[in-house]
């Protein structure tokens, strides 16, 4: 009878072992899952520099602004945060802000590369809001994520985020030899740069 009653035990103890063995490693995979859309952000753009951008814009006569992380040079495959702040200047009214952010300029190692032949590549590494709702006097920032493909070439890549009050997908400030002349709509405009490493 002890013998029963022992291997009944046992067997009870290895099927609640096999159980919470189980039950762990499925909480350990979707705490991992929780996390990998934080850890896959290599630069990001600190909530003090964020910060700094609004107070910027309230302050000054600045319509918009890019807030960056202090690294601009990536390895391939890398990925990054960029803040663009925006200021609706009417106090009266609010207004839709559209936005379009585009390959300006190369250099580096790609300054032979003519800016037409990357654009269409590197559009898709951009990801962003591509409009913005503002109330009178209001200022909020779009979060600009940029994630290069690991076969991306190395150089810099000079990018410029215009805003335009009236709906354009192609708004753009002047920037030669892409655009002569700025968008009819364009509110404001800046710039950032990011270097690749090969």
């Amino acid at each position: 009878m002890n013998r029963k009653a022992a291997i009944q035990l046992s067997l009870g103890f290895i099927v609640a072992v096999v159980f919470a063995v189980i039950l762990l490693s499925l909480s350990l995979t979707w705490v991992q899952q929780m996390f990998v859309p934080i850890s896959t952000i290599t630069h990001k753009t600190t909530d003090i520099a964020m910060q700094r951008l609004l107070q910027e814009l309230a302050s000054t006569n600045k319509k918009v602004g890019i807030a960056a992380p202090a690294v601009t040079a990536w390895a391939k495959g890398e990925t990054g945060s960029y803040a663009l702040g925006i200021k609706n200047e009417d106090a009266d009214t609010s207004n839709t802000y559209y936005i379009n952010i585009y390959l300006e300029e190369v250099g580096g190692d790609l300054a032979k590369t003519p800016v037409a032949s990357l654009s269409n590549e590197v559009k898709e590494w951009i990801s962003y809001s591509k409009a913005i709702d503002l109330d009178p006097l209001e200022r909020d920032i779009v979060d600009i994520v940029i994630k290069p493909t690991v076969t991306a070439p190395p150089g810099i890549y000079h990018f410029r985020a215009a805003v335009c009050k009236d709906y354009d997908p192609e708004c753009h400030a002047t920037s030669p030899p892409l655009y002569t002349t700025p968008s009819a709509s364009l509110y404001g405009s800046t710039s950032f740069a990011i270097e690749i490493k090969g």
